[in-house]
């Protein structure tokens, strides 16, 4: 994987250009930001929501997003992967013409075939490998988020240039991009969700459960799990030294314990199934149809696996371990004459 920085992208693509932002929400508030600072004409297209009058807020002057799209030569699809079908043929696509660039920060829907964008449009992708939230604050601070990048239509000839500038304009050329797909990016991001997140998230469930059975209190399980912010700093010192080498910071009982004892928590029946998902739901796309079906009717399933979760034993124990974190760690800032 090569990443390319700074030197191997120009603004110069977006010059006489204008970048319609497609969705003032998260990715959407970050990137028309950062394009501005950047020196780039942008425009917001959203809905009458909070959204809309957040882009206000940021002296921006929200159009519709139908007229965004007509009034953009660089369309940034932001809205959230659901809405985007929807709006699609009403509102975005009566506003391409031959020559435009139409730019998503995920692979999902195109790559998938959900959205096919007419032939003689330029289909990029840009996918900061952060959360809007940090893809501006890092731009704040002189740094970047990591990102993907693809060229799925190279209508013009410039598709990969014009991508590479708005990483550059977005600073995600500061941290760093390299090339995917839109179906790679897509299958990667459902493998952590369906596979990654989901195996840890029913894992800490279940050793919640363990540890009440075996007579720890709830608050206690909760605050070993997750809540004492340990666990975040572990995957933080994982991301900046390395999975394993970061055990180095802890005890050489922590390590043996871990490392001896990994192994035989994995059995044939987990790794069959994380392949089944991996090529039924995800490559084959059963994931996609199911998901398609699950809000054409109205999310119900949804809905009910939310109230499960919030309802568990762990989510009602967790409300005042977390808020004496918090009080500990806002005491902590204000004894340091800290800020966030």
């Amino acid at each position: 994987m090569r990443l390319l920085k700074d030197d191997d992208a120009s603004l110069e693509p977006l010059e006489g250009k204008t970048v319609a932002v497609l969705g003032y929400g998260n990715q959407g508030h970050a990137q028309a930001l950062n394009l501005r600072d950047s020196g780039v004409r942008v425009i917001v297209g959203n809905r009458d929501d909070a959204y809309r009058a957040r882009a206000v807020a940021d002296d921006f002057a929200p159009l519709s997003i139908r007229e965004a799209a007509q009034a953009g030569d660089i369309l940034l699809v932001l809205t959230t992967d659901e809405s985007q079908p929807h709006i699609w043929a009403s509102e975005i696509a009566p506003g391409l013409r031959p020559g435009k660039t139409v730019v998503w920060a995920s692979g999902y829907n195109v790559g998938y075939g959900i959205i096919k964008p007419p032939g003689d449009v330029d289909v990029v992708m840009v996918a900061p490998r952060m959360t809007g939230v940090h893809v501006r604050s890092l731009y704040l601070k002189g740094s970047g988020a990591l990102a993907q990048y693809a060229v799925h239509q190279d209508f013009t000839g410039h598709a990969e240039t014009t991508a590479l500038a708005l990483c550059k304009g977005i600073g995600l050329t500061r941290g760093g991009v390299f090339a995917s797909s839109f179906r790679e990016e897509a299958e990667l991001d459902l493998f952590a969700e369906q596979v990654v997140w989901a195996g840890l998230t029913a894992w800490f469930l279940e050793c919640f459960e363990i540890g009440v059975e075996f007579g720890f209190s709830p608050e206690l399980m909760v605050m070993e799990l997750y809540a004492s912010g340990e666990t975040a700093e572990i995957m933080a010192a994982m991301a900046r030294v390395g999975f394993f080498k970061q055990m180095g910071h802890h005890s050489t009982t922590s390590q043996y314990g871990t490392l001896s004892r990994g192994p035989s928590l994995i059995n044939d029946a987990m790794r069959a199934r994380a392949r089944e998902i991996m090529r039924g739901d995800i490559r084959e796309g059963a994931f996609v149809s199911e998901w398609s079906s699950e809000q054409a009717g109205g999310s119900e399933r949804l809905d009910a696996l939310r109230r499960r979760v919030l309802e568990h034993p762990m989510s009602q124990a967790e409300t005042g371990v977390i808020a004496a974190v918090q009080a500990v760690a806002q005491s902590l800032r204000g004894s340091t004459g800290g800020d966030d």
